[in-house]
């Protein structure tokens, strides 16, 4: 690009689609639409990761390379530089309203049939590797998994057979990594919560930007915050974005604006972008902008499997999904127990407690548990005009996550593993909602094709959009509600025509 970028973008290219933000939602929706043949203008208020290898490490630890927890993560790619790539489909019964301890779970203006060719297009833009053997609530699909499950660690490989073994149905998580015959995956122990150094794990970034960029159709502007999405004068059509880059402010033209910045940032932009038709926030003429947030409510089990400490593996490779749609003597849906990676969490640990957490954690597996939390009209951010003033948390289901974490500690206890699993209150992990779709604009922010209510041209493609978070991750759902939209925004006739060629593990 040019040694002041902002000045060859000022003009307005007829077609052109604007995305803020080259995470999930927007890398997966700029693959898409620069293979549906837009011309894409991809907006980054970060730079690249690029941490240098370190000896005997393949990743590095976010706390090494992202030291400041506080601070947003903008990098190209988003948030999924450290994610685990666990790549699930949503269940069925995600898409439904369904009834939990505590209230419901909203159902989706559409049901999972509508996303289903969606989900295997990202399953193969990210090279997901899995297998329904062992999941009960495995959702139907049209087609196999691109690639096989990654093989077990020995250790992990004893402990799913003792599970099996004492009758508890066990799954492969759907990992999107290229282990691939000649793939780069080498099955190390620094992938979940690291940076990978060696471009294995299919992150945003390395699955859908580079091959974006590559077809000449996108241009990607870096270390570029965008300060308002601008509307025209009936405050009824997105006409471009305001930028600020290297202290110099731009106005940006385009035909069509997909906000895809995350949580909490795409809420807190299109907040500050009122004007005199929006003056809460495009978006916000119901007051439904910020609200309706869910998530996951998740706890930590530690299954003890060795008296020594336990070698450096790839760990992360199953799951029980037996208790999804419930568990014996509770009517409600119960949740998902995952093996995690191994990560030096204890590294954030306070001082005291340090050693202690190190020595736990090195002699067993890290397993978490998940259930659903739930919105409500009350439960979302909090903004002091178009600042962030903090947030009033999605509604827990306690019993049911309780429950959960007696039936992991039973599950691992038949198979022989003693575990140590504190009882206390839940971490909150995968927002969703803040920009929530749905077919009334009383109560949501964005229509079933993820449109502002009322403001044609301008999109939202993120985790915000969801109406619910189900009890599985959420990455894949959002790749697959950005390739939708990218069929909707080129007119393409279905998704399936542009799904990416995959080549078979065999040929491979």
């Amino acid at each position: 690009m040019s040694p002041d970028p902002l000045s060859e973008l000022r003009d307005d290219p007829a077609g052109r689609v604007i995305v803020i933000g080259s995470g999930m939602g927007g890398g997966s929706l700029a693959w898409r639409l620069a293979h549906n043949g837009r011309e894409v203008l991809l907006i980054e208020q970060g730079g690249y990761l690029k941490p240098p290898p370190r000896p005997g490490k393949v990743g590095q630890f976010i706390a090494d390379v992202h030291g400041d927890r506080v601070k947003p993560i903008q990098y190209v790619g988003g948030q999924t530089k450290f994610y685990g790539a666990a790549l699930y489909r949503y269940r069925e019964s995600d898409f439904r309203a369904v009834e939990h301890e505590n209230g419901v779970s909203p159902a989706w203006p559409f049901g999972y049939d509508t996303l289903e060719p969606y989900y295997e297009a990202a399953e193969a833009l990210y090279k997901v590797h899995g297998s329904p053997a062992g999941d009960p609530s495995e959702p139907p699909r049209a087609h196999a998994y691109p690639f096989p499950p990654i093989e077990h660690a020995p250790v992990v490989e004893r402990m799913v057979g003792t599970l099996e073994r004492a009758g508890v149905p066990v799954a492969a998580i759907p990992r999107g990594i290229d282990r691939r015959v000649g793939g780069a995956c080498v099955l190390c122990a620094d992938c979940d919560a690291h940076v990978c150094t060696v471009d294995a794990k299919m992150d945003a970034e390395i699955a859908a930007v580079r091959p974006a960029l590559a077809t000449g159709r996108v241009k990607l502007l870096l270390h570029t915050e965008v300060l308002k999405v601008l509307t025209d004068d009936s405050g009824r059509r997105a006409t471009g974005v305001l930028v600020r880059r290297d202290g110099e402010e731009a106005v940006l033209h385009a035909d069509t604006v997909v906000v895809s910045a995350g949580l909490p940032a795409s809420a807190l932009l299109l907040r500050r972008s009122a004007n005199t038709q929006h003056p809460e926030g495009v978006g916000n003429h119901s007051g439904a902008l910020g609200k309706y947030l869910a998530g996951h409510s998740t706890g930590m089990v530690f299954p003890l499997v060795s008296v020594g400490q336990v070698k450096p593996a790839h760990t992360k490779s199953f799951a029980i999904h037996a208790w999804y749609e419930g568990s014996p003597g509770w009517a409600y849906p119960t949740g998902v127990i995952q093996v995690a990676g191994q990560m030096p969490f204890w590294e954030e640990a306070s001082r005291l407690m340090r050693p202690v957490v190190k020595v736990v954690a090195t002699h067993s597996l890290t397993c978490f548990y998940m259930t659903e939390a739930l919105p409500t009209a009350e439960t979302g951010l909090v903004f002091d005009g178009d600042k962030l003033a903090g947030r009033v948390e999605p509604v827990q289901n306690l019993k049911t996550f309780h429950r959960l974490r007696q039936l992991a500690v039973k599950s691992f206890a038949k198979a022989g593993y003693p575990s140590i699993a504190r009882r206390r209150p839940p971490y909150m992990w995968h927002d969703v909602g803040t920009a929530r779709m749905g077919d009334d604009p009383a109560t949501s922010v964005v229509d079933a094709n993820l449109q502002v209510h009322g403001v044609e041209g301008l999109y939202v493609a993120d985790a915000s959009v969801m109406p619910s978070a189900g009890a599985v991750n959420t990455g894949l759902t959002i790749a697959a509600l950005a390739m939708r939209l990218g069929d909707h925004l080129a007119g393409a006739a279905s998704a399936t025509d542009k799904a990416p060629t995959i080549v078979s593990e065999q040929a491979a």
